[in-house]
């Protein structure tokens, strides 16, 4: 087996470039399901979870305030997750220097 972990022996340049933007978009992919699920559970603590514990049933469609949180929570939770990655970006390139 050569450097490359995944296999690839005998894999010409082009065919290995296309492995790691497989692998790389498949770990995109990933992230972005991983903070969807992180964004629903913090939102869901935030503006549902006492209405349900109270036995608030969901078949309804939610309440104004409830509308209102949700939009709003899940705006700053991606807003906070884009200004991480630009710093994470920054830190990165200055490392790099």
């Amino acid at each position: 087996m050569g450097w490359w972990p995944f296999g690839g022996g005998g894999l010409s340049q082009k065919q290995l470039e296309e492995k790691r933007q497989i692998m790389t978009l498949t770990n995109e992919v990933e992230a972005m399901g991983d903070m969807f699920t992180r964004m629903n559970r913090r939102c869901y603590d935030k503006c549902l979870a006492n209405a349900v514990a109270e036995g608030r049933d969901y078949g309804e469609e939610l309440s104004i305030d409830e509308d209102k949180c949700l939009v709003s929570c899940a705006s700053k939770f991606v807003a906070t997750q884009q200004k991480v990655g630009e710093i994470f970006m920054q830190e990165a390139q200055a490392a790099g220097n």
